[in-house]
């Protein structure tokens, strides 16, 4: 996040050019950074959830962020009527667009499904530290709980948002299982739309049934562990049904049934394959035989 205080961040240069060129080239970086921070010190006074009594400046150059960040939904939906390509622009320094903002700052479904209507790909777009989707931001909101209504408006959007991981490779079903006061729907739709989401680790090796176990809210683990076990039941019996039986086992990997047929050249050299095979057995069984006679 570009701060007031926080010079903007350059990329030292000189060693590629000589002194006068280098010169140049110091002093049209710095002049750089006193553009970007005094763009910086237009912006709003806003508090941060990393450190809320702190005050920072941020770029608001789009009225629509502004009341967003203010909260001010009446504002945000004038504007949108008024000025729906607004919903395109970028807000502030971090790269954020007014859905993520939105989803993040607790926003109604009213306010998210006219920022869509303004702005479908938003749905499609990551941005943020986190490098995160929509759905992202608002399971992982402070500002209020998970909604049914808006989290299948999202997957409804981008239906491929559930199988997205963020920069600490967290999927949605990861931040559910940490979030609270989560309904038993969310958790069938996003496991329903992506069951392998339930064994997949994060950056920091967790899985979410990790995260449900850690989930300081009852309900929501309970809600969640249930789920979990039930998504674990259901995969377990389709692998079974999709899997083929030779000798009496499962095959682990039941997709190479879905290979083409191989060419008769192909099976050929298979062939020859085992047939070597089977000589190298039977000569090594001879010179254990052999071994054991004259020991």
């Amino acid at each position: 996040m570009m701060t007031a205080d926080q010079p903007f961040p350059t990329t030292d240069i000189s060693n590629e050019y000589d002194d006068d060129d280098a010169s140049f080239a110091s002093s049209a970086a710095e002049q750089l950074e006193n553009f970007m921070i005094n763009l910086c010190n237009l912006g709003q006074y806003v508090t941060f959830e990393s450190d809320p009594y702190v005050m920072r400046k941020i770029v608001h150059t789009n009225p629509l962020s502004d009341a967003i960040s203010r909260r001010d939904w009446q504002e945000a939906k004038k504007i949108l009527t008024s000025k729906p390509s607004l919903a395109k622009a970028t807000s502030s320094c971090d790269g954020m667009i007014p859905l993520h903002q939105a989803l993040d700052a607790g926003a109604p479904e009213k306010i998210i499904k006219k920022l869509l209507e303004a702005y479908p790909r938003a749905a499609h777009t990551k941005c943020g530290e986190q490098n995160r989707l929509p759905i992202h931001y608002h399971l992982a909101s402070k500002a209020t709980a998970p909604s049914d209504s808006i989290v299948s408006l999202l997957v409804d959007s981008f239906p491929e948002s559930t199988r997205a991981g963020d920069a600490n490779n967290q999927f949605p079903i990861h931040l559910a299982c940490q979030a609270t006061q989560v309904s038993e729907h969310i958790f069938a739709l996003l496991l329903t739309s992506y069951p392998e989401g339930a064994i997949v680790r994060d950056i920091h090796g967790n899985y979410p049934c990790d995260y449900a176990n850690w989930n300081e809210d009852a309900v929501t683990k309970e809600i969640a562990l249930a789920a979990l076990v039930q998504n674990d039941i259901i995969s377990s019996s389709a692998r079974r049904r999709n899997s083929q039986e030779i000798g009496g086992k499962f095959l682990s990997n039941p997709r190479i049934f879905d290979e083409p047929r191989a060419s008769a050249r192909t099976q050929k050299r298979k062939r020859l394959q085992n047939e070597n095979f089977s000589t190298l057995n039977e000569s090594f069984s001879m010179m254990t035989e052999y071994d054991e006679l004259h020991q």
